[in-house]
C-alpha cells in the first residue's frame, strides 16, 4: 500500500515508545516531506485505515495487541532556521537535538525542555513544559495541515491551556516559528546541564516510563497526584513489571518486562486509590 514510501511492516511498537511496552503495528510510515504526508493520508483514506500520528512515543501507552492501522511518523520534518531571535522549527525534531541546535546558535528560552524525550510537534500539541514553563510562551506561529490542506496559525488563533491546545485531534502540525532570546551559548549549555541534573535527580530517568501520568488539578487549592500517591503510601507497588516510581510517585516505570496491560491496570489501582480520597486526576498520556 506504501510502497513508495519509507514504509515499515509489522512492526514492534515497544521499540517506538518510551515505556518499551506494546504490540505490533501494521504499518509505520515516515513521509518525507509535506507532498507526502499528503499522499499517504490520501492512501489512508481511500482504503478506509484507521492512522495516527505520533513523534517519539514518549506520551503514549500502544496497547499489547497493537494497532491495526497505519502510524505516522514525521522524524524528516527536522528543518531548523534561524531569523533574528526567531526560530522555524520541524515538527520530528527531537528535544535533544533541538537544545544543541539553539545552543550553538545563542538562541535562549528552551533550555528547561533539555531532558524532555519527546518532539517539537507533541511538546506544541499537548502544550509540554516544566519548571513553571511550557512552549506555549514562546510559539508565535504554527504550520499545520487541516485535511489536505497546509494553514498557518498565528499565536491569536491558539488556545493554549495546561497540558493542552486546540491543536490536538484537529491539525497534524508540520512545525512551529518560536520567539527566543539571544545569549551567551556557554551561559545556555550550563542552564541546559543544570536542568538536565534537575531531572535525573528527581525523574527515574534511568527507568523506561511515559513520564508524568496524572495532570496536576487547578482547583482552589492546586492538587499534585504525584504528592497523594506519595501520601498513600503507594511508591514501589508493582503489578507485573510495571511500578509505581520511588524516586517519584507521579512516574510509572517500567523494572523489567512490563507489558502494556501491566501499567494501565497500575493507572487504574492508582485512580481507584485516589477516588477513595475525592481526588479525580486527568491523564497525561493517551492509551493507544
Amino acid at each position: 500500500m506504501f510502497e513508495e514510501f519509507e514504509c515499515l511492516e509489522n512492526v514492534e511498537l515497544s521499540n517506538y515508545s518510551t515505556m518499551r511496552t506494546g504490540g505490533k503495528a501494521k504499518y509505520i510510515v515516515f513521509p518525507k516531506n509535506v507532498k507526502e504526508l499528503q499522499k499517504i493520508l490520501k492512501i489512508i483514506k481511500k482504503n478506509k485505515q484507521k492512522y495516527c500520528i505520533f513523534g517519539n512515543g514518549s506520551n503514549i501507552l500502544f496497547k499489547d495487541e497493537g494497532f491495526d492501522g497505519v502510524l505516522i511518523n514525521l522524524k524528516h520534518f527536522n528543518k531548523f532556521e534561524v531569523f533574528g531571535e526567531s526560530v522555524y522549527v520541524g515538527a520530528g525534531i527531537n528535544l535533544f537535538y533541538l537544545n544543541q541546535l539553539l545552543q550553538k546558535n545563542g538562541l535562549s528560552g528552551l533550555e528547561w525542555s533539555y531532558g524532555i524525550p519527546a518532539t517539537l510537534g507533541g511538546l506544541v500539541v499537548n502544550n509540554g513544559g516544566c519548571f513553571g514553563y511550557e512552549i506555549a510562551d514562546f510559539v508565535e506561529e504554527v504550520f499545520v495541515l487541516k485535511g489536505l490542506k497546509v494553514l498557518v496559525l498565528n499565536r491569536s488563533e491558539l488556545e493554549f491551556s495546561y497540558r493542552n491546545s486546540s491543536l490536538k485531534h484537529k491539525y497534524i502540525v508540520l512545525s512551529a516559528k518560536l520567539k527566543l532570546k539571544h545569549e551567551n551559548p556557554e551561559v545556555i549549555k550550563a542552564k541546559m546541564i543544570d536542568y538536565l541534573e534537575t531531572k535525573r535527580k528527581n525523574q527515574p530517568c534511568e527507568y523506561p516510563s511515559l513520564g508524568s501520568i496524572f495532570k496536576k488539578i487547578n482547583g482552589k487549592e492546586i492538587l499534585y497526584p504525584a504528592k497523594l500517591i506519595d501520601n498513600l503510601g503507594l511508591k514501589g507497588v508493582k503489578i507485573g513489571g510495571a511500578e509505581v516510581s520511588k524516586k517519584h510517585a507521579g512516574f510509572l516505570i517500567n523494572v523489567g518486562g512490563a507489558t502494556s496491560r501491566d501499567v494501565e491496570a497500575l493507572i487504574v489501582f492508582l485512580e481507584s486509590k485516589l477516588a477513595e480520597i475525592g481526588v479525580f486526576p486527568e491523564r497525561e498520556i493517551e492509551i493507544l
